[in-house]
């Protein structure tokens, strides 16, 4: 067990990494107030073909950078800072429901009548439950890495985890050191502090209360009942979501599309963003054709 929680620990870490790494958008910010909360969100692109790009745990709207930058135009593209990450409002609740209708009123606000919804690690477990709550609104449901984190651990295992996270930003003073070595490129001294400061930017409450639903909440036994068009993306070394494990929920999905890359690990938007991009459009495509 303790191997385990170390491996899924490290993994955490870099998923955190991930939020700082790349800089900020060239898009300029806007916010507009749903559910009492105050949404940060930028916005790309032309044309009828509209996208909604939703991060993981202790993320923000950055992470997305290079993908966004990589997008054909002809795409409308937004990406958010859920509630209580980035430049978001912190409300001090963070449940799963709220984050779902947090984008929902986000999209009615904004008159996106419909959209593909593109969501990373925990953003695609919200992505699961978006489209049990609002398959109307959706064309198509583009998840990376967005296994359930449920099922594939003990309680033993889950309460352990869920204590190393909340613990880890206990000793913040560890967490450059520790990231600096889920990358292969070296990073400066600069950006390793910009990227303490992107971590340490969510709110505490954010970081303890998702930890909580996003390993204690089992959604596979909801995912026959998702009618939307959907794509899973996995990759082989990445420890957090393993393609078997992804697979294993994909297949329960009817028609959903399933890839499997045979290199790369959990930071696939970053690791290979203009591959990533072309399966996005590829898919949106396929949609489109019926």
């Amino acid at each position: 067990m303790k191997r385990t929680l170390g491996v899924l620990l490290m993994v955490v870490i870099s998923i955190l990494f991930m939020s700082a790494c790349v800089g900020t958008s060239s898009a300029e910010p806007r916010s507009v107030t749903v559910n009492g909360v105050r949404i940060n969100y930028v916005e790309q692109g032309a044309g009828e073909e509209a996208l909604v790009f939703v991060h993981g745990y202790s993320n923000a709207i950055v992470y997305w950078t290079k993908v966004l930058e990589l997008l054909p135009e002809e795409y409308h593209a937004y990406a958010l800072d859920l509630r209580g990450h980035g430049q978001s409002g912190q409300p001090g609740s963070y449940q799963l429901p709220e984050f779902v209708e947090d984008i929902y009123a986000l999209t009615q606000e904004l008159g996106i009548e419909k959209f593909t919804y593109v969501g990373h690690s925990m953003g695609g477990k919200i992505g699961y439950q978006f489209a049990l709550d609002h398959p109307d609104v959706l064309k198509g449901l583009f998840l990376v890495a967005p296994t359930l984190a449920h099922d594939y651990l003990t309680p033993d295992e889950r309460a352990g985890f869920a204590a190393s996270v909340k613990s880890m930003f206990e000793s913040p003073e560890m967490l450059p050191s520790l990231l600096a070595q889920q990358i292969a490129t070296p990073l400066s001294e600069e950006l390793l502090n910009e990227l303490f400061s992107g971590m340490m930017a969510a709110d505490p409450v954010a970081r303890e209360k998702i930890v909580d639903w996003m390993i204690g909440t089992n959604l596979e036994p909801e995912l026959r009942n998702i009618r939307v068009p959907t794509l899973i993306l996995a990759a082989a070394d990445d420890a957090y979501g393993p393609p078997d494990l992804e697979w294993r929920y994909a297949s329960q999905i009817e028609g959903c599309r399933f890839e499997a890359w045979a290199y790369g690990g959990h930071m696939m938007p970053l690791d290979s963003p203009q591959r990533l991009v072309d399966l996005l459009v590829s898919f949106i495509e396929d949609v489109n054709k019926g």
